[in-house]
């Protein structure tokens, strides 16, 4: 069930709005950006009703988030700051969905900007919307080896979260539906111990690390 919650307010500044075009045979597209201070920015995306939709973000600044808002109306269906920064959904109504990049509001009044990362997929299959069910996204870059995949893991994870190499765990590759993941923690001190998996796809390119706290990271 999808949770409903109000989009953040992100001040006075305008919302600056680009079109994300999945070109013929894309599953997936990734785009990249910076947010500053009160700036934000709408991604649109055309979603035909019954696809599922997936988008991660990463970013170099941890206060940074995106929500996803439906054809009408500002009331979010996902709000990162408080789910992760990774969402998958069927969408019912068809039409243009925005996925909006932003700061915190604490961060933003620092005046803090934030480098980005966002990928947004969309599938045709049903069956492919939810934890537990359908393929890991198509990764980007060269096959990692089998067993260079945890330090890997480990580097992305330790620049994501801000942390030095020796605060994060990893553990073991598995299989995952369809491709593989390591599910590991990171310690950010007074923040607290952050879990997290990074996910490889069928060929072992690497996908993303996903946030497994609500808080994301």
């Amino acid at each position: 069930m999808a949770v409903m919650a109000a989009a953040p307010a992100i001040a006075q500044a305008p919302v600056r709005t680009e079109r994300l075009q999945l070109s013929r045979g894309e599953s997936s597209k990734t785009v990249r950006g910076t947010v500053r201070g009160y700036d934000s920015v709408d991604y649109l995306v055309g979603v035909r009703a019954g696809q599922a939709m997936s988008v991660s973000l990463r970013t170099t600044n941890r206060s940074a988030y995106f929500n996803v808002l439906p054809t009408r109306g500002d009331m979010a269906i996902f709000n990162g700051s408080v789910s992760g920064n990774r969402f998958d959904q069927r969408i019912r109504d068809g039409g243009d969905y925005r996925v909006r990049v932003y700061l915190t509001r604490n961060a933003a009044r620092r005046g803090e900007v934030a480098a980005f990362s966002l990928t947004v997929g969309l599938l045709d299959r049903p069956s492919a919307v939810g934890p537990g069910a359908g393929n890991i996204p198509i990764g980007s870059g060269p096959p990692i080896a089998a067993g260079g995949m945890a330090a890997f893991c480990g580097g992305q994870a330790s620049a994501q979260y801000r942390v030095r190499p020796a605060d994060i765990k990893v553990g073991r590759v598995v299989a995952d539906r369809g491709g593989s993941a390591i599910d590991d923690s990171a310690d950010q001190g007074r923040d607290g111990i952050k879990r997290f998996r990074c996910r490889f796809d069928p060929r072992n390119r690497f996908v993303d690390v996903m946030a497994m706290t609500r808080d994301g990271f």
